[in-house]
């Protein structure tokens, strides 16, 4: 009956890329002392989504939050930031995961389940 069902890809997508995201917001804050380290992010999840369902987003350097260097070490990340961006990402898994759980039952009710 149902080969693929689109949204549900979308939500493991989206689910799949909050949590690389939230990997490297980690790796950004555990580097938050290191001299010369550069603070990365992914593209955006539309993006990645667009280029090709499944390929892992590609890894950029991010700019910092303020105007000339952060750090005079060279570091760039931004602790607010980061933690900013970690929330986003709590915000967007926990939507994947909603979007997941209502579209499931959809499919229960539509087959007579409960």
């Amino acid at each position: 009956m149902f080969s693929e069902i689109e949204i549900l890809k979308a939500a493991s997508s989206l689910a799949r890329y909050a949590a690389q995201r939230q990997a490297l917001v980690a790796e950004n804050i555990a580097n938050a002392d290191t001299p010369g380290y550069r603070a990365r992010d992914l593209e955006p999840f539309g993006v990645a989504f667009e280029r090709a369902a499944g390929v892992p987003a590609t890894f950029v350097e991010r700019p910092s939050a303020y105007p000339g260097p952060a750090n005079p070490n060279g570091n760039n990340v931004s602790l607010e930031d980061e933690l900013r961006r970690g929330a986003e990402n709590a915000r967007d898994h926990a939507t994947a995961l909603a979007i997941y759980g209502k579209t499931l039952a959809i499919l229960r009710a539509s087959l007579g389940g409960r």
